[in-house]
């Protein structure tokens, strides 16, 4: 079974959202970013969540979670193969969830967090705020008006990134997402596999 170290509100939403759509088992383990129990340390010196460990296998990286998990425990529909129209949005949008979106997150978490009080409202934390909201924009452009980004269905590009809403609310910015942007993860949240990787503790 997987065993996925788990922090709500972390990337590992992704990985047991996707399980969850999947009806693939796990078990989760605690993993705090402040406070990391050995065990999560030794799985994870890097101390970043989520970490998945499958036997032998061992992953820090949600989306490489998710491949793995789709081309293991497949065949799945939230997985567009080469053969089917929307396979390159598809990879674009797995991908752009997190390096494109999310990646832009972490230094202004940290930021928010963690700087000097002075330093709070710099430079840097104004530009990250600008670039993720002008990649929602861009998302929100490849949607226009369609519940999905790839393939003319929900898949695991979806759960990519949808991720940034969860993210967002870590440093403030939810509020100022664009609207559709807001409808398309709204939407995305009323999947009953998602309320209940939602709920996970």
């Amino acid at each position: 079974m997987l065993k996925i170290y788990h922090s709500q509100g972390a990337r590992s939403l992704r990985v047991l959202w996707l399980c969850e759509e999947m009806g693939v088992p796990y078990e989760t383990a605690e993993a705090s970013f402040f406070k990391p129990s050995d065990a999560f340390k030794t799985v994870n010196p890097l101390r970043t969540v989520p970490a998945m460990q499958d036997g032998d296998v061992t992953m820090i990286e949600s989306v490489a979670m998710m491949i793995y998990i789709m081309s293991k425990h497949g065949p799945t529909d939230l997985e567009v193969k080469p053969s089917e129209a929307g396979y390159a949005d598809y990879l674009q949008y797995l991908m752009f969830g997190e390096a494109g979106l999310a990646a832009y997150g972490n230094p202004l978490v940290a930021t928010r967090f963690m700087a000097p009080a002075d330093q709070k409202q710099n430079f840097t934390a104004g530009y990250l705020k600008t670039a993720i909201l002008k990649r929602l924009e861009f998302v929100g452009e490849r949607l226009d008006g369609r519940p999905y980004v790839a393939a003319n269905r929900f898949t695991a590009a979806d759960i990519s990134i949808a991720y940034i809403a969860t993210g967002a609310k870590f440093v403030g910015i939810e509020d100022e997402f664009p609207a559709s942007i807001k409808a398309y993860i709204e939407n995305l949240w009323q999947r009953p596999a998602f309320q209940r990787a939602a709920a996970v503790k």
